[in-house]
């Protein structure tokens, strides 16, 4: 087959499912039962399906949510909210949504963090890393964030039992 018959076969094949797309559509819009669920064979195929409903959450009164929002935040809440921007500043940068998309890591075993002063950030992981893991840790933390936060001036990455503390100070790990 000649190059020109192939682009042209490719070019209607194209053409073909476009128009078929389209015609697809166009039926979908006009059609007022195509795509709408009936009522009935839902109710059927439902028939003994247990119905979950969510545990209902009490919604503040207009005086309370008056009262929260114009009350100061504390230097503790103000600390925490800081150190919580931090760590999605972390996980964004590394395409994350949790500490779970990091299996088998370090990273992965965060169970909290904190901030102990202005511009310092405190993590703390499971049990079981070496002082090594540690400071990789806390350097890697402190480079990607760092970068963008000049106020972050230290990362101390610690576990639960406080037998291994590692802390990073400076934003240039080629020095």
């Amino acid at each position: 087959m000649s190059r020109s018959a192939k682009r042209i076969f490719g070019n209607v094949s194209v053409l073909i499912v476009l128009v078929a797309l389209v015609a697809v559509l166009v039926v979908s819009a006009t059609s007022p039962t195509l795509l709408k669920n009936d009522a009935k064979l839902t109710a059927e195929a439902n028939a003994g399906t247990p119905i979950v409903q969510a545990p209902s959450t009490p919604k503040p009164t207009p005086e309370a949510a008056a009262y929260t929002s114009s009350a100061p935040k504390t230097m503790s809440e103000q600390g925490q909210d800081w150190a919580d921007e931090k760590i999605n500043q972390y996980l964004n940068g590394n395409g994350a949504h949790s500490f779970n998309a990091f299996p088998g890591s370090v990273h992965g075993d965060t169970v909290r963090w904190s901030s102990p002063a202005d511009g310092e950030l405190l993590i703390t992981v499971k049990n079981g890393w070496p002082p090594s893991a540690l400071d990789s840790y806390a350097n890697l933390f402190l480079i990607t964030v760092g970068h963008e936060s000049p106020e972050l001036t230290s990362v101390t990455v610690k576990t639960e039992d406080n037998s291994v503390i590692e802390t990073e100070t400076d934003k240039t790990p080629w020095e």
